[in-house]
C-alpha cells in the first residue's frame, strides 16, 4: 500500500509563509529599534552607568543575526524535508517494483504447476514446464538475495575476506554466467588477462558481476555485445563490464549507484528492475576496498563500468599446483 505523500507545493507554501513571517519580524525589529534609539541608549546609560550612544546598533545587529539564523534553519529544514520526501517516493516505487517482480515469476510458476497437473503431457512438455519453474524460482531467489544483501550492507555488517585468484575465479564464472542468463540474442565476450590475487569472497564477486551483467542485458538490444574483462594493473586489478546498449545520460551518471534509483529511460520503457542492483555493486566494491565508476557518452550508445581492486600478496593466496596460462583467454 502506497503511503500518502505531502504535495510538494504545500511544502513550499509552508516554507514561503514561514520565511515571509520571519522577514517581516526582522523588518519590524529594525524599525522598532531605530524608532526608540534615544530611549534605548538612555536606558542602558541608567542601568550600566556608562553612556553608550551606539548600543542600539548592537541590539539591532544581534536581532538581525538571530533572525538570519532562523532563516538558515528554515532553509535547512526545507532541504531535509524535500530529501526525505524524495526518499519516500523512491521507497514507494521500490515496493511497487518488488511487488511486480515477485508477482510475475509466482504467476508463471503457478501456471506451469497447474499445467503439470494434467496427465496427458508427454515427457518433453513436462521437462519444459520443470525448466520454467526452475528458472522463475531462481529469479525469485536472486531478488530475495538482493534484498538481504541490501540489508546487510545498510547495517554495516562486513564479510570475512579471503585471498582469491581472479584468473581461476573468472574461468569458473564464465561457465556459470552462461547458464544463469539468456544470451541467445546477445554476444557475451570474456577476456581473462589476470594472475592477480585479491581479498574478497566468491559470493561478493559473483554478485557484483551478476548485477552488472543483468544491468547490461536490460539495456542491450538484440544483436548487441557485452564484454567482461579482467586485467592486471600496477598494484591493482581492473574488472570491466561494458555493453553497446542505450547508454546512460550524463545527468544521471552520478546517481546510478543510489539506492532505489532507476534511470528515467528505464521507467519510461517499463523495463524491469528494483533500483538495488548497482547500489549493491557499489557497496560490495567498497567492502572489498575498491573503487567503481560508470562511463557513458551523453547521447552515445554503450555503458562501461570499471572496477579497481587492490592486489593482495601472493603469499596470502591459497596453494594451487595448476599453472595459469599468461596468454589472454577469450570465450
Amino acid at each position: 500500500m502506497t503511503r500518502r505523500t505531502t504535495p510538494i507545493f504545500i511544502i513550499y507554501l509552508i516554507y514561503t509563509a514561514a520565511l515571509a513571517m520571519t522577514t517581516a519580524l526582522l523588518v519590524f525589529w529594525v524599525l522598532v529599534v531605530h524608532r526608540f534609539t534615544p530611549e534605548i541608549n538612555e536606558l542602558i546609560g541608567r542601568v550600566g552607568g556608562v553612556e553608550w550612544n551606539h548600543f542600539h546598533w548592537f541590539i539591532q545587529s544581534t536581532g538581525a543575526g538571530l533572525f538570519f539564523l532562523v532563516i538558515v534553519a528554515l532553509t535547512y529544514l526545507l532541504a531535509i524535508t524535500l530529501s526525505e520526501r524524495r526518499y519516500r517516493v523512491k521507497q514507494d516505487h521500490f515496493l511497487s517494483n518488488v511487488t511486480h517482480e515477485l508477482k510475475s515469476p509466482v504467476a508463471a510458476i503457478q501456471l506451469q504447476a497447474q499445467t503439470l497437473q494434467h496427465t496427458d503431457l508427454n515427457a518433453r512438455e513436462v521437462a519444459q514446464c520443470a525448466d520454467l519453474i526452475v528458472e522463475q524460482t531462481a529469479r525469485i531467489g536472486t531478488l530475495v538475495d538482493n534484498l538481504l544483501e541490501t540489508g546487510r550492507l545498510a547495517s554495516s555488517m562486513s564479510s570475512e575476506l579471503r585471498p582469491i585468484r581472479l584468473g581461476e575465479f573468472f574461468r569458473e564464472y564464465q561457465e556459470i554466467v552462461r547458464n544463469r542468463f539468456d544470451f541467445r540474442e546477445i554476444d557475451l565476450k570474456v577476456e581473462i588477462q589476470s594472475r592477480s590475487v585479491v581479498m574478497a569472497t566468491s559470493e561478493s564477486l559473483q554478485r557484483i558481476l551478476d548485477n552488472l551483467i543483468d544491468n547490461a542485458l536490460r539495456f542491450t538490444h538484440a544483436g548487441g555485445r557485452i564484454l567482461l574483462r579482467v586485467s592486471d594493473r600496477e598494484g591493482e586489478t581492473e574488472i570491466v563490464v561494458s555493453d553497446d546498449g542505450v547508454g546512460i545520460p550524463k545527468t544521471e551518471l552520478t546517481r546510478v549507484f543510489d539506492r532505489f534509483h532507476r534511470l528515467q529511460r528505464e521507467v519510461d520503457e517499463r523495463r524491469k528492475g528494483t533500483g538495488l542492483g548497482l547500489n549493491i555493486v557499489r557497496g560490495l566494491v567498497k567492502e572489498l576496498r575498491g573503487q567503481i565508476r560508470a562511463i557513458s557518452g551523453d547521447g552515445q550508445p554503450g555503458t562501461r563500468f570499471e572496477i579497481r581492486l587492490p592486489k593482495a600478496s601472493e603469499e596470502s593466496a591459497p596453494h594451487d599446483s595448476r599453472k595459469y596460462d599468461e596468454q589472454e583467454t577469450r570465450s
